[in-house]
């Protein structure tokens, strides 16, 4: 897995989640019913411009380093990083492929992750769906989306300060749009596993 390049930047990111649903719809009533199933997944798509010499390097080599589709890579979400401690969060047993994650070793009764925060957990990017308060021993469930695709273990460690998501791109075809002082383009990915 590569890490993103330093100090590269994307202009623009067009960030989302694909859900894995299906609805059954009835031929007579039109009526539906929706049935829900593991493997959402987050999609972006990454938008640079004005991009001199120096950052379109970082840019290519990247983009080489990958082999297209082949490689992998950690996205962090820029806009919504953390920094503040809280604790050293664990799975608090052996956990469930689920939305619910219990936890242990937050500071005890403190507001620790608030609605729309990252984390990171078997590397896996999830978003946190509820405020979440330790109680007196440090313990709290967290309610999460997508939902976990792999049962965490007891004792895994659970990223917060800096969440990431592991991504691929989304297709072998890249292209950069390149000007006598300037370059940019764009890259499409989604969520590896």
């Amino acid at each position: 897995m590569i890490e993103w390049p330093e100090g590269l930047v994307p202009y623009k990111m067009d960030w989302g989640r694909v859900f894995n649903n299906r609805a059954f719809t009835s031929t007579f009533s039109k009526s539906q019913q929706i049935r829900t199933y593991p493997g959402a997944y987050f999609q972006c798509s990454l938008q640079f411009r004005n991009l001199f010499e120096a950052d379109e390097r970082k840019l290519t080599t990247f983009i080489g380093q990958l082999q297209g589709m082949a490689g992998t890579f950690k996205l962090y979400p820029w806009r919504r990083a953390r920094a503040q401690d809280a604790g050293t969060a664990r799975v608090n047993g052996n956990g469930n492929a689920s939305g619910t994650l219990p936890t242990r070793g937050w500071k005890k009764s403190t507001l620790v992750l608030r609605a729309g925060d990252y984390i990171t957990v078997n590397d896996q990017l999830l978003e946190v769906l509820l405020d979440v308060t330790s109680n007196t021993q440090g313990n709290a469930t967290i309610q999460v989306s997508p939902w976990l695709r792999t049962p965490p273990s007891d004792g895994t460690e659970i990223n917060y300060t800096r969440p990431y998501a592991v991504m691929r791109l989304a297709s072998d075809e890249q292209a950069q749009s390149v000007e006598p002082l300037i370059a940019g383009g764009t890259l499409d990915c989604r969520e590896a596993f």
